[in-house]
C-alpha cells in the first residue's frame, strides 16, 4: 500500500482498507465485492469526463492495468504517479489531491 520510506515517517496505525470499526461482515462483503468486481464490459458506455490515476509502483494492482482501463474509457485521462504505490492518495496527497480537484474544476469545459 505505501512505500517504505513513507511508512518509516509515518508509522500509522493506517487506515487504508477501511474504518477498523467496520463489522467483521461488512469487511468480508467489501473485500468479496472488491475480488469479483468485473465491469470490463460496460467501461466504453461511460460518457462521464474520466480520470485514471494510479502509482507507478503499485504491488497491490499492476500499473499496466492503468493504460488498459484508460484506453476502455472513452475519452479518459491517465496520469500515473511516479514511485506511488496503491495508498497514492493518502502518501501523495499533495500531488494526487490537486491533480483531481484541478480535473473536476475544468474536466467539464471545452
Amino acid at each position: 500500500m505505501y512505500t517504505p520510506k513513507w511508512l518509516a515517517s509515518h508509522p500509522g496505525p493506517h487506515h487504508t482498507l477501511g474504518d477498523p470499526r467496520m463489522p467483521a461482515h461488512a469487511r468480508r462483503h467489501h473485500l468479496a465485492a472488491s475480488n469479483q468486481h468485473n465491469a470490463w464490459d460496460l467501461l466504453p458506455d461511460i460518457g462521464a469526463p474520466t480520470l485514471v490515476v494510479h502509482g507507478s509502483d503499485d504491488l497491490l494492482n499492476p500499473t499496466a492495468n492503468a493504460p488498459l482501463l484508460a484506453d476502455r474509457i472513452p475519452n479518459a485521462r491517465l496520469h500515473l504517479i511516479p514511485e506511488a504505490r496503491h495508498a497514492y492518495f493518502e502518501e501523495c496527497r499533495t500531488h494526487a489531491g490537486p491533480l483531481v480537484l484541478d480535473f473536476l474544476t475544468t474536466a467539464h469545459k471545452p
